[in-house]
Formats: C-alpha cells, structure tokens, sequence
C-alpha cells in the first residue's frame, strides 16, 4: 500500500512546474535551473558501530545539486517540491537507504556531502534509548567473543531504495522538519519516521548550525540490517531479531568564509543507538560518531 503510493507521488511529480525553495534564512542560495558544485576537503572520521565494520574517513567530500523549477537533485536524493511558502514547505522524494552505508565503503552517503551542512547526517545526543540495565560505558557495548559476529562471515546486505514525504515548518532562524520513509524496492519493506528542528545563528560572517532531532525505524528494518537469522550462520545461538526503536540525535556545524569560495569549516555529530538495535551481535557500539575539520571551496 505505502510503495504504491509513494510511486504515484513520484510519477506525478513529472507533470507539475513550479518554483522550489533552495534555501532560506540565512543560508546560501541556490539558483533556479542551475548546479551546485562544491568540495570539501580536511580531516575527519564517522565511526562505524558493526563487528569489524571499517570507520569512514572522511578527507575528500563532493557536493553536488541540482534545482530545476520545482524538482532538485542534492547529494543523492531526488525530489520534487509541491509546496513552497514562506512558513510551511512540502516535498516528495527518492534516495538511497542510509542505513546500508555501514556495510558498503562504496555508498553514496560515505561520499556525498553538502558543504553547508555536513554534520547532518550521522548526528550528539543525550540517551533517549530507554531504561537499561546494563552498566556498559556509553561508547561501548561489552560483550563476550563468542557473542559477536563479524559482518565479514554474514550475508551481504542489499542497498534499498526509499520513498518519502517530508514537511517543513519555517521559523525566523529555525526550523521543524516531519519526514516520513518508505523501502518501495521491497528489501526491507520497512519505514522510518523524523522529526527534526535545526536552529542557525549568524555574527558577521560567521555561522552556526545546530540540529536536534530522533528516528524512529520499524522491525522491518533493523530486522533486515541487523537481524541474524539462518542466511548468515547456522549457529543458533547467534540468531537475533530485530525490533523497532527510536534513534535521537544532535549535530553542531560552523562555516566561516575565507573569501568568495573557500570557506572553513567544522562539524561534530553524535547518534544514539537504542537497547532494540545493540543487542544484536553484530553491533559492538551504542552510537555513532562523526567528526569534520577542513576547508570547503564552492564552484
């Protein structure tokens, strides 16, 4: 029902002309019909919470968007803008599922990042994860040897594709954003549901961005990533399935101009994981961590 819908969004969002938003507030505007080319370029990692799963590095980052008169493409995501108001907005849209990036190097969300905003994606946050008995450091989950199970010796994990709907409510220097996600390719079959509110501040030149937010992603998801079940092992004693949970985050970025297009640029982000998703073998960590020092030059 969610796929066949979503799909009717999409296909009549080739028949509809308008004017999208590319910015607002304080940020840097993107023209109508035109590229966005930008790179970024520094020191940086995102931790990856699997079993043997490689950190991201992150040196070298593109930027590429696209907006057309009401449909865009921004880093991997293509949508179409059906509503564009000063206070509210409205967009459909198609992207890559997230959460494949922990199994595959190669994922477009370990490479693509806009310059403007870079810390969005793997996001600092208290424990919103629920009540736990367990006394195990918050950046670590202690478990046994024979618990663990390396996503070297599981499965592979297929990338899905995901169709969404996603609101924004616009405020002088914030915003609230209610996004909702459906795997239309039939991987996973499962949806996952944001709410966000993202605040900007400006002193001269200098900008600062903060955003505060929690994922809520169903069984079917988690299941399928982080479930261990007879296609991986034939130990039994590994089998876990996985259940719904929210993920609630934070994120801190900072970008001061050095001149028309290089810029400086920083961000720091963290995401707790919660007790539903941890629990599987395959996950040695309760969050995950993200960090960017560099400069960024837009084209």
């Amino acid at each position: 029902m969610y796929a066949v819908f979503f799909r009717l969004l999409i296909l009549l969002s080739i028949f509809f002309s308008g004017t999208i938003l590319a910015c607002s507030g304080d940020e840097t505007c993107i023209e109508k019909s035109s590229w966005h080319l930008g790179i970024a370029f520094g020191l940086g990692i995102k931790s990856n919470p699997l079993v043997d799963g490689d950190d991201i590095p992150l040196v070298i980052l593109p930027d590429v968007a696209w907006y057309a008169e009401k449909a865009y493409f921004d880093n991997g995501e293509l949508g179409y803008q059906w509503l564009n108001q000063s206070q509210f907005a409205f967009e459909t849209f198609l992207h890559l599922d997230r959460e494949s990036a922990f199994f595959s190097f190669l994922h477009p969300a370990n490479i693509l990042a806009p310059t403007n905003s870079i810390s969005t994606s793997m996001p600092i946050s208290p424990d919103w994860s629920g009540t736990s008995d367990s006394t195990d450091s918050p950046s670590e989950i202690i478990k046994t040897p024979q618990s663990n199970l390396s996503i070297d010796e599981i499965a592979s994990r297929k990338w899905a594709i995901n169709a969404g709907i996603r609101g924004h409510y616009f405020l002088s220097n914030g915003e609230w954003q209610l996004t909702f996600q459906q795997d239309i390719s039939n991987v996973h079959k499962g949806s996952q549901l944001g709410l966000e509110y993202s605040h900007r501040w400006l002193w001269n030149d200098f900008r600062l961005g903060a955003r505060i937010g929690t994922d809520w992603k169903s069984a079917r998801l988690i299941d399928y990533y982080y479930g261990v079940s007879q296609r991986d092992t034939p130990l039994k004693e590994f089998y876990f399935d996985g259940k719904s949970g929210w993920q609630p985050y934070m994120s801190i970025n900072t970008q001061k101009p050095i001149n028309e297009n290089w810029s400086w640029l920083a961000s720091m982000g963290y995401r707790w994981l919660p007790n539903s998703l941890t629990s599987s073998p395959l996950i040695e960590q309760n969050n995950i961590r993200r960090i960017f020092l560099g400069v960024a030059y837009r084209f």
